[in-house]
């Protein structure tokens, strides 16, 4: 080997030394700003890790609180202060679940990139990746139901709230029910799996 060779392979060595110690770095680099937006705005931390659906999610979520709480507060019918008090209490549930999920994402996007490798060389098995969303047609859904309600919440049409004087308790006690169910089946599902 020449004196030209042997000097490019060592600055070759010593580049791919430097890469492999800078690259821990700017993988914690991304973990800071994705909590520093999830802070921000709930669901900016998501959108920056790429979780566009849950990114988005989560500001539905808030928004819809919101304006059920500013719904609720300010319609002529008999304020229901347990309702207004559950809904004020949702905005910092939302709001710490999401940089807590944040921070989750960020780990398992970040240990998703470092891959182990085992003696003889070959990757080691990825675990499943948990923030992976449904396919289907159940995210657009979930939105135009969103936007219907947040519609009906800023219009204040008349009819709504005399359905939620009569009806409020059992719809909510019917979604509630139809929950639990869902819930203890898919646990039943899942133990028979086993």
């Amino acid at each position: 080997m020449s004196y030209i060779q042997l000097e490019s392979s060592t600055a070759f060595k010593k580049k791919q030394y430097k890469k492999k110690q800078r690259k821990p770095y700017r993988l914690r680099k991304r973990k800071i700003p994705a909590v520093l937006l999830a802070a921000l705005l709930p669901g900016l931390g998501h959108i920056y890790l790429g979780l566009f659906k849950k990114g988005v999610l989560f500001i539905l979520a808030l928004l819809l609180d919101a304006s059920a709480l500013l719904y609720f507060s300010s319609t002529g019918m008999n304020i229901n202060v347990p309702l207004l008090i559950l809904l004020a209490l949702m905005i910092p549930v939302i709001y710490f679940y999401n940089v807590f999920d944040v921070l989750q994402a960020a780990d398992y996007i970040i240990s998703r990139r470092r891959t182990e490798q085992d003696d003889a060389g070959e990757t080691v098995r990825q675990r499943p990746n948990p923030f992976l969303a449904e396919k289907g047609i159940s995210f657009g859904v979930l939105l135009v139901c969103g936007g219907l309600l947040l519609f009906f919440f800023y219009q204040k049409p008349a009819w709504l709230a005399i359905y939620m004087n009569i009806y409020g308790e059992i719809i909510v006690a019917a979604a509630l029910i139809s929950l639990g169910i869902g819930f203890l089946i898919r646990e039943m599902v899942r133990s028979a799996g086993r």
